[in-house]
């Protein structure tokens, strides 16, 4: 049960644990009792699940029958959207909810999962993660504590991002608050993984296919399709209206092919009603296929033709970063990431 009293101490605890630590007032019978409460609340968040404040989240809107999404922020992750900024989706079966992505941290998680609960009585039994970032991860031990047995991650995801643990924490912690972050844990050591793809049996002849479908925005990503409800998971390999970021490791060829990869896979399983498939991607609402597409690999394919011109011309990199992006300027992050795109594929250019 979720407690005010004990609400009221966890903060009480953390004000307290930001002005000297416990261990050099473990002398003093106040807070040596403190800190033996503290733990035992942690304990019960490891029973039962975050315990605190509901957070302010996106509200899930329905994007089709039985199909629930919360739409995270577009720019960055910080203080004033908690850290999510990508998506969390439900899709409710007979059998139970699969929710795709477990969230940047608890009370995140929590908050999507109190939403959840206002709209079905049926338990969360499968969650599925994209890749090895901390937004799709870093509220996975809120799912695992509630008693979810099953957390499916790409294998080379969950290893790399059991690695990073610490420092992912350590970034989340520094970009959206301590309080927030400090309840995840690293739960990957209790992932169910697969290597290439996974078929979940969700009941009622219902499977959700797990697949990885490449590199390109991350070294792995791993998608869903949902045959039954025609429905597509990108992961970060579909944007919708934010600028698509390439980072170190990124490759745009990769992308397009892992994209392309996808599409080929759900043509197959969909046939003549894949322009009908809602797909959700990493970032920004749901839509068509050919809306993702456009927004995503359309804009790798219009930078890379300029870039291209640039190179044949005998441009240089700085020539290369000042390519007309214009028709991106009102997307969202796009000052932040418009130059860096442009220098990733001239680089990859030129080494072909």
């Amino acid at each position: 049960m979720k407690n005010n009293k004990i609400k009221i101490l966890i903060s009480t605890l953390a004000l307290f644990t930001g002005q000297q630590s416990l261990a050099a007032a473990s002398d003093d019978p106040y807070t040596a009792g403190l800190k033996t409460y503290f733990e035992e609340v942690s304990q019960l968040e490891k029973q039962q699940g975050y315990i605190g404040k509901t957070l302010p989240i996106p509200k899930l809107q329905q994007i089709a029958p039985d199909v629930y999404m919360s739409v995270g922020s577009q720019i960055w992750g910080n203080r004033s959207n908690f850290g999510f900024n990508n998506n969390m989706t439900a899709v409710i079966f007979p059998d139970g909810v699969f929710v795709y992505n477990a969230g940047p941290n608890e009370p995140v998680a929590y908050s999507f999962h109190q939403q959840l609960k206002r709209i079905t009585d049926k338990p969360v039994k499968w969650v599925a993660i994209e890749n090895y970032q901390g937004h799709a991860n870093m509220g996975a031990s809120y799912w695992h504590d509630i008693g979810v047995k099953h957390i499916y991650s790409q294998e080379e995801a969950a290893a790399d991002f059991n690695k990073r643990f610490d420092r992912h924490k350590a970034r989340y912690m520094a970009a959206s608050g301590a309080e927030i972050n400090r309840h995840s844990q690293n739960v990957a050591k209790h992932y169910t993984t697969f290597k290439d793809s996974m078929e979940i049996d969700v009941g009622g002849g219902e499977k959700v296919i797990l697949v990885n479908f490449g590199g390109g925005h991350t070294e792995t990503m791993a998608g869903a399709i949902i045959p039954s409800k025609k429905l597509i998971f990108t992961g970060d390999l579909g944007f919708n209206q934010r600028v698509p970021g390439l980072f170190a490791g990124g490759n745009y060829l990769e992308w397009i092919a892992s994209f392309n990869k996808m599409t080929d896979m759900a043509r197959s399983l969909f046939k003549d009603q894949l322009d009908t498939a809602v797909v959700v991607p990493g970032h920004g609402t749901a839509a068509d296929l050919a809306t993702i597409h456009k927004q995503t690999i359309g804009y790798f394919e219009d930078v890379a033709a300029k870039i291209k011109k640039v190179i044949d011309q005998g441009g240089d990199l700085q020539q290369a970063k000042k390519v007309d992006q214009s028709a991106y300027r009102d997307r969202p992050v796009f000052d932040q990431l418009a130059e860096s795109n442009a220098e990733h594929i001239y680089k990859q250019m030129i080494k072909q």
